[in-house]
């Protein structure tokens, strides 16, 4: 109970809605949002229609129905998510800085092949069964094959980040320089 009512302090109700709105892993129902942000339902669905309308949100239907149908459920625009990450990445560091991380992820993944003597993250997840393998040393190779997928995908927007880097700063220049004073 003294989380619910320290996050009602932090946070305005749309905060609340947009905090647990953008981060579920499935469609939720405004309903469903409502509970978890703790206000009422037409705020929830007021402010859930604004997110979609900002690209934050999209609008789902169960089974495959049509926009008409009712009771809507709603997901991240994990597009949008993903242009916007690598906007602050190109705008937060350095060609130099996304590189030197890509070289600390190879260097990783590189570390942990030699480790297990495996060439690829499936091959680590093929030694999962075998028989010899104690629980724990079970558990570290899934702690391993969850930091691997996670940096495999991080090299991926990072290296987005960088094909995309000068095309970026060019639009920045390109509309500060048209912009108004």
């Amino acid at each position: 109970m003294n989380d619910v009512n320290s996050w009602k302090d932090e946070l305005s109700a749309r905060d609340r809605i947009r905090e647990v709105a953008t981060t579920v892993s499935r469609p939720r129902s405004v309903n469903w949002v409502r509970q978890e942000a703790d206000v009422s339902w037409q705020t929830a669905k007021d402010e859930l229609d604004r997110l979609v309308e900002h690209d934050q949100l999209r609008r789902v239907f169960p089974d495959d129905r049509k926009e008409s149908a009712e009771d809507p459920r709603y997901v991240p625009d994990y597009k949008t998510q993903y242009l916007s990450r690598i906007r602050e990445l190109t705008d937060d560091y350095t060609r130099e800085e996304l590189r030197e991380e890509i070289a600390a992820i190879q260097d990783e993944i590189h570390g942990w092949k030699a480790e297990f003597d495996v060439e690829s993250r499936r091959e680590l997840e093929s030694t999962l069964t075998d028989e010899d393998l104690l629980g724990d040393e079970v558990r570290e190779r899934n702690r391993v094959l969850r930091r691997w997928e996670r940096n495999e995908e991080t090299k991926t927007l990072l290296q987005h980040g960088l094909d995309l880097y000068d095309d970026l700063a060019d639009l920045e220049t390109d509309s500060s320089a048209t912009s108004p004073a």
